[in-house]
């Protein structure tokens, strides 16, 4: 039987506007933990860190600065508003749940633990056990909630005015953007041009934090096995 996240295929259904590059991301977790397990985790984190950094935004908050994954989790969760509208003990839900929701930075804490493990995220001998598909039924079902709940509390808000945030973001990443624009090529539009990574920056967040994850695991690799060559 296949496996379904059904609360974020629920978030898409509820949220067509600004969900249509999670579809994608979705159909991808569902058939790695039928068909792959072992890049479950991978996936799941690389979800994560993209809520991270669609979320960031919304809510007013700069994460160039933070580089640990439970940190930046941390501060997510810290700026999110849990309150119940129209309630007069608004203040004391909010405070109650972001108590209740501390396990997250405790599974945002496990999850950057098990991608340090080798053969579970990344390297590894072909020799050595990795996760199986019960591990990646958990990691999913994890994901599916925590992360769905994560993005509908925040779109359920107005975003939050942060233009010159999001530039400093993009610029954090000069060497990444110089590599996309080295692999694509310029797109000019009616005599202007623009920037490949600027483009996937701008219109596809999500897929941006993807590549760029992925891209960042693959230049470690590559200095480890420089280090190792040395």
């Amino acid at each position: 039987m296949a496996f379904a996240l059904q609360m974020l295929r629920a978030l898409i259904e509820a949220h067509p506007d600004r969900a249509a590059s999670l579809h994608r991301h979705v159909e991808a977790l569902e058939a790695t933990i039928q068909s792959e397990p072992q890049l479950c985790l991978h996936r799941v984190r690389t979800l994560f860190e993209a809520v991270h950094e669609t979320i960031a935004p919304q809510l007013g908050i700069d994460l160039s600065d933070v580089i640990e994954f439970p940190s930046r989790n941390s501060r997510i969760i810290k700026a999110m508003d849990f309150s119940v509208p129209n309630h007069p003990d608004a203040d004391r839900i909010n405070a109650a749940i972001a108590k209740l929701l501390g396990s997250i930075n405790g599974t945002a804490a496990a999850l950057a633990e098990l991608s340090n493990i080798p053969n579970l995220r990344h390297g590894g001998s072909l020799d050595w056990g990795t996760l199986e598909r019960q591990h990646a039924m958990m990691l999913g079902g994890l994901c599916d909630t925590l992360a769905s709940f994560l993005f509908d509390v925040a779109w359920s808000r107005a975003p939050a005015p942060v233009a010159k945030a999001e530039q400093s973001r993009y610029e954090d990443f000069g060497v990444f953007n110089a590599s996309l624009d080295d692999e694509y090529e310029i797109v000019e539009i009616a005599g202007s041009t623009f920037l490949p990574s600027r483009i996937l920056h701008a219109l596809d967040p999500i897929q941006y934090e993807d590549v760029r994850v992925d891209w960042e695991a693959e230049q470690a690799v590559l200095q480890s096995d420089d280090g190792a060559a040395a």
